[in-house]
């Protein structure tokens, strides 16, 4: 397998989950509900997300709390990173995925909309495939197609830094937009994205937090963070018991960025002892 797909399934497997979570903490805050991983046919093919909005008040909600002002009823919502950049085949796919499920469901395509969030300016697809889909900027980072049925595109780095972004911000490329952003929600003590941030860049959100001097305020949310993606599951334990519990076992199902953040919170254990 080329090197450019082996990274690109790499990240899937391990930033798609976070994107699914950070996309359904941020609509159940609005009482929403929300489906990721959705089939939409006997083919092994699966959409990112789904959400359903078949009640006016969850739809204005959604319209005036989040960066989807335009959703209807029906709403896909497509994730590509960093290291899977949005090519035309991929576009392609995502629509054969979109009319999958309007052919399944026998929805009218007034009812739908698809949204995909790109880390990366996917500048190919926005600007050297006319003959395929055209597309036109409606706000900062926010393109449209025009398409009968209309594709929104996100660009995470060109995003304004705001709180209807905060959710699509975490996944930004750039390292300059990223910092801004951590900056940000350090200053606002939003305890929730900080430990989003954490996963996606901890040493950044480090680097961040101790300029800040507010280090120590969120090392206790470490457990927590570790719990939730480390696979650390030896409950009833102290953070630096449960690190120094772990087995060789234990660590070989690990992540290599996981083992790498363990090392890092046993050596910080270690210099708060010493």
């Amino acid at each position: 397998m080329p090197a450019n797909k082996t990274k690109a399934a790499a990240e899937r497997q391990e930033i798609d989950p976070v994107f699914k979570d950070v996309l359904t903490f941020n609509f159940r805050q609005l009482d929403v509900p929300i489906q990721t991983q959705v089939e939409v046919s006997r083919l092994p093919r699966t959409m990112d997300a789904l959400v359903i909005l078949k009640l006016v008040r969850l739809l204005e909600k959604v319209r005036l709390e989040t960066v989807f002002s335009y959703f209807r009823v029906y709403n896909q919502v497509e994730f590509k990173g960093k290291e899977d950049p949005l090519t035309r085949a991929g576009y392609r796919l995502i629509l054969g995925r979109t009319n999958l499920y309007l052919g399944e469901e026998d929805i009218s395509a007034k009812e739908m909309t698809v949204t995909i969030i790109s880390a990366r300016k996917p500048r190919k697809v926005l600007y050297q495939c006319p003959d395929d889909v055209r597309w036109e900027k409606v706000g900062t980072g926010h393109y449209v197609s025009t398409d009968n049925l209309p594709v929104h595109l996100f660009v995470c780095n060109e995003l304004v830094i705001e709180p209807k972004n905060y959710p699509l911000l975490l996944f930004a490329a750039s390292k300059e937009k990223f910092r801004q952003f951590v900056e940000q929600i350090v200053e606002e003590d939003n305890t929730i994205l900080i430990q989003y941030a954490h996963f996606m860049d901890y040493k950044l959100t480090e680097e961040v937090l101790e300029m800040a001097g507010k280090q120590s305020t969120y090392q206790k949310n470490i457990e927590l963070y570790m719990k939730k993606y480390g696979k650390v599951l030896l409950r009833g334990l102290s953070l630096e018991e449960r690190l120094r519990g772990l087995t060789e076992e234990d660590l070989r199902g690990l992540d290599p960025e996981t083992r790498e953040k363990l090392k890092q919170l046993i050596k910080n254990q270690d210099e708060k002892q010493s």
